[in-house]
């Protein structure tokens, strides 16, 4: 007998199994259904991939002459399965990066960096769709519009940055005093002192960041380097831009006071542009510009720039350069520019080194240390005499025992006599900058397989001159020409009589100075250079230059700027007879017979070489590597990245 509790149970278990087959199906319905929207997402997907790409790949535009993106990409949807009445769109523009490091593409049909495809397509609404719509308002749309978008950036060109590397590794006591007084030139009331500048030259900057918050800082277009390089700046904000990089990393916390102090305490309002450090070619990718560069020497191409510009010259402490009673004066004529990127196969790239004109004035007691010249000097007399006569139509005798003096009739005799004095002596050093570059136009400029870089590097000959110059002025606008003989020997003149019947007794006039002139002395030299000729250096092997974002290769330049001491490349001293002037001063050149002065000459050059040789090395020791030049080691860094030939889908 079946009781009644089982019947009602036996119904239960009917029913359940009714709601879970109904579930079931419903489940599989969805599942089905919701299949048949992702194939169809994907389908519409892949077309998108496949348009974005061949619109990339033909090096599509969407304004001017050439491929039109719309065109190439409805061409290639349509061939993938899009329908031809179904929306599509393509544009142009660039990736940008945000402050989140995520990338966005940024619409500018004058840029076709990036090719971006959105197509849609509509499809039947799906069972859940269907439902929700129905909760939702009570409308049930029969058809759903699915979307989607790819963006493809064209195929990159391989990208090359050159650097040259003379900068300091580390600063020392000496140099950040300098570094002081080249700020204080500019307006600075800044003092870093040495922990502040070693700071700053132990860290490196991204040149991405940095050229992104400058364009911000500037109100540029973010992503448009060419306004961002030609944009007007001032030295606190290419200063400012900096800090805010270092501080968004956080690794070069000291760095970035240090840089806010200097940004902080630089009142210069002078106009710079950004361009006149970095060579950034126009079209250079992202990719291209995202790497390191030594903090130091942006700071120092940004003084050097703010002081070419100006009319000022940066007075420099001469007690740091181990030197007394005198002054140093230097003008930038052109800052170093200490990177360039671009495309090997079509843009010149080039860096160069910094070129300035420093001067040194000192008070010393050169002919003090001429001892043994005063008997060279008398030895002069007799020739030089001849030679006075007949420049001036003078009628002088060589002694007083010349024919006409021994008459007893009052003649006048040469009077030849060895300044004995401190002189104020000029030293101006032109330093010329190195240069190395890479010539697209060749056809060994660069290789992707393997990697290669050939640069060509050359080296300006520096030019040393002692002497004196009329004025720092004609020395900064005219360079070494502008150098004048030191006087050195005065050729004087005495009228005399000499009374025979009186034992020989003699009778003089007091002495006129300068009266047939004077000897002064001048040295003009030429420091070694590589002249006009390119020389090749080239980046292979091991030395193959790796992708940009990498530390770079470096390879020394061909040849040595200049001996390890300025002083040893001195080419000689040059001794010049002068005709009188009223001033005392050194006027017109006398032509005298060949050797005439050697005698004085040889005494004279090797003295002089070992006291300038003291004075000159300084410069290459301690002021001339302030401002990012080593005359004795310069070098050059090379990165190549080579990308592939074919568009490449980036979103």
């Amino acid at each position: 007998m079946v009781t009644r509790s089982a019947v009602r149970q036996r119904g239960a278990i009917g029913l359940m199994a009714a709601i879970t087959l109904g579930l079931a199906l419903l489940f599989m319905l969805l599942v089905v259904d919701s299949g048949r929207l992702y194939l169809e997402q994907r389908k519409l997907q892949r077309i998108a991939d496949m348009a974005a790409l061949e619109a990339a790949g033909q090096y599509a535009v969407c304004t001017g002459t050439g491929p039109q993106a719309t065109a190439i990409a409805r061409t290639a949807a349509t061939r993938n399965g899009h329908l031809p009445g179904d929306p599509l769109q393509a544009s142009c523009g660039y990736m940008q990066t945000g402050a989140n490091s995520t990338r966005a593409f940024t619409s500018d049909n004058a840029r076709n960096e990036v090719i971006k495809v959105d197509v849609r397509h509509t499809v039947a609404t799906s069972v859940a769709a269907g439902v929700f719509a129905l909760v939702q308002n009570g409308n049930l749309p029969l058809t759903t519009t699915l979307h989607a978008s790819a963006a493809a950036a064209l195929p990159l060109p391989p990208q090359a940055m050159l650097r040259i590397r003379t900068t300091l590794a580390s600063v020392n006591t000496q140099q950040s005093v300098l570094l002081d007084a080249l700020l204080g030139a500019l307006g600075s009331s800044t003092k870093l002192e040495l922990l502040g500048w070693q700071g700053i030259a132990s860290a490196d900057i991204n040149l991405l960041k940095y050229l992104d918050q400058l364009a911000i800082d500037l109100g540029v277009k973010v992503g448009d380097y060419d306004k961002v390089l030609s944009a007007d700046a001032t030295i606190s904000k290419l200063l400012d831009a900096a800090v805010k990089v270092l501080q968004q990393s956080g690794a070069f916390a000291d760095a970035a006071t240090s840089l806010g102090k200097l940004s902080l305490g630089t009142a210069n309002g002078t106009v710079l542009h950004l361009g006149e450090l970095l060579d950034i070619q126009n079209g250079t990718a992202q990719a291209g510009l995202d790497t390191s560069i030594q903090l130091l020497q942006l700071v120092q191409g940004v003084i050097q720039l703010a002081a070419s510009e100006s009319a000022a010259t940066a007075d420099l402490p001469i007690s740091v350069l181990g030197l007394v009673n005198g002054r140093v004066r230097i003008k930038v004529i052109e800052p170093q520019q200490i990177s360039a990127v671009g495309d090997p196969s079509k843009d010149t790239l080039e860096v160069h080194t910094a070129q300035i004109r420093a001067m040194i004035s000192l008070d010393l007691p050169l002919l003090t240390l001429l001892g043994n010249l005063l008997n060279d000097v008398l030895a002069l007399a007799a020739p030089l005499t001849n030679i006075v006569n007949n420049l001036l139509s003078l009628n002088l005798g060589a002694t007083l025992n010349s024919v006409v003096c021994l008459l007893g009739v009052p003649c006048d005799v040469i009077s030849i006599k060895l300044l004995d004095t401190q002189v104020r002596i000029d030293i101006g050093l032109e330093a010329a900058e190195a240069t190395t570059r890479l010539d697209p136009a060749a056809s060994d400029t660069f290789s992707c397989s393997p990697k290669s870089i050939k640069a060509l590097t050359r080296k300006s000959a520096v030019k040393l001159a002692v002497g004196k110059f009329d004025s720092p002025d004609a020395f900064f606008t005219q360079g070494t020409t502008a150098v004048k003989a030191v006087p050195l020997i005065d050729i004087g003149t005495q009228r005399c009589s000499k009374l025979l019947g009186l034992g020989g007794s003699t009778s003089c006039a007091a002495r006129i100075p300068y009266a047939a002139g004077g000897i002064g002395i001048r040295v003009d030299s030429k420091v070694l250079g590589s002249g006009p000729v390119d020389l090749g250096l080239l980046f292979n092997g091991t030395s193959a230059p790796p992708n940009i974002g990498l530390p770079a290769a470096y390879l020394p330049m061909a040849d040595t700027l200049v001996v390890s001491s300025l002083g040893d490349t001195l080419m000689g001293v040059h001794l010049e007879a002068y005709k009188p002037t009223v001033n005392s001063g050194l006027g017109q050149i006398m032509v005298l017979t060949a050797g005439l002065l050697d005698i004085v000459k040889n005494t004279l050059q090797p003295i002089i070489k070992g006291l300038l040789s003291n004075l000159l090395d300084p410069l290459i020791n301690t002021l001339l590597k302030v401002l990012g030049i080593d005359l004795n080691n310069a070098e050059v860094g090379a990165n190549l990245t080579c990308s592939g030939s074919r568009a490449q889908l980036i979103m």
